[in-house]
């Protein structure tokens, strides 16, 4: 099970990601999804639909199917995940990795490409490719950031239940994430710049997407300059991220139902050969 729910004020997607045998969950994501416009009131909404106190309190934590590999393929994106009951940076990946996969339920912020370096004063070229505690990138700001609404325990950023199974582990990891994210955001002041790059160089902007080169003019950007931002802003090259954005551009439109020549064509390939070629260099 797979669900993930816009939160338009972080600049962010909560998922929330769990074996399929684990139905309570599922229902509890869907009931987050109807409520996510104000994410302090739908991570209540979310933590009441999570209760193991309601109803049958084992339903959806009996009988994990065994984890299975799971292929996580480059998005542009860095995301903040809760593992093991810490909290953790996924940096950007530039080719795709394999996730071993999990019996538990495992609960992250997706934020837009751009976003999440800034929220913590850090290049994205220092995280691409690595999986780092949140806690160690923070360092010093670490008191800066907890607090107690946020539900961080007081040393380090812990998750309060992720010792439990089921429902209640990911309702506090909810609660933690979004009070987290949410004060990162507050003290933040962000940037434009990164966000209306990638949107520039993304496909599934609306408007058709724009070369490197037609970007770094509109941004008046020199291609040493262009470089230098995008490895900040998210981990790898202006190139390197429209690559991945219009793969993945075509493969939506491809779980969509259109043929690979079709979404070749829609993204900007000049055939069906070279999204493959991409595909491929990417995923292997």
């Amino acid at each position: 099970m797979y669900r993930q729910t816009r939160i338009p004020r972080l600049h962010a997607s909560l998922w929330v990601s769990a074996p399929d045998a684990t139905d309570s969950l599922a229902e509890a994501a869907d009931r987050f999804a109807e409520a996510a416009d104000r994410f302090a009131e739908a991570a209540d909404r979310f933590a009441e639909a999570a209760d193991p106190d309601r109803g049958n309190p084992s339903a959806g934590v009996a009988a994990a199917p065994a984890p299975a590999s799971t292929l996580i393929v480059p998005d542009g994106c860095m995301d903040l995940i809760v593992i093991d009951g810490r909290i953790v940076i996924a940096g950007a990946d530039s080719l795709a990795r394999t996730y071993a996969g999990s019996t538990a339920p495992t609960v992250g912020l997706r934020f837009d490409s751009g976003v999440l370096p800034q929220l913590l004063a850090t290049s994205a070229s220092e995280l691409a490719d690595r999986v780092a505690p949140l806690d160690a990138v923070l360092g010093g700001r670490l008191s800066e950031v907890r607090g107690s609404g946020s539900g961080v325990e007081r040393r380090g950023f812990g998750v309060r239940g992720a010792d439990q199974d089921g429902a209640a582990s990911v309702k506090g990891a909810v609660r933690v994430l979004l009070g987290v994210a949410g004060e990162l955001t507050e003290r933040a002041s962000l940037d434009p710049r990164p966000m209306a790059l990638a949107e520039r160089l993304d496909a599934r902007s609306g408007t058709p997407a724009q070369t490197v080169a037609e970007a770094a003019a509109e941004f008046a950007y020199s291609p040493r300059q262009l470089r230098r931002l995008s490895a900040e802003w998210f981990g790898y090259g202006p190139k390197h991220l429209a690559k991945i954005l219009r793969w993945q551009a075509a493969r939506e439109l491809i779980a969509a139902g259109h043929t690979r020549t079709a979404a070749a064509a829609e993204v900007g390939y000049s055939d069906a050969a070279h999204l493959r070629r991409d595909e491929r260099s990417l995923i292997g």
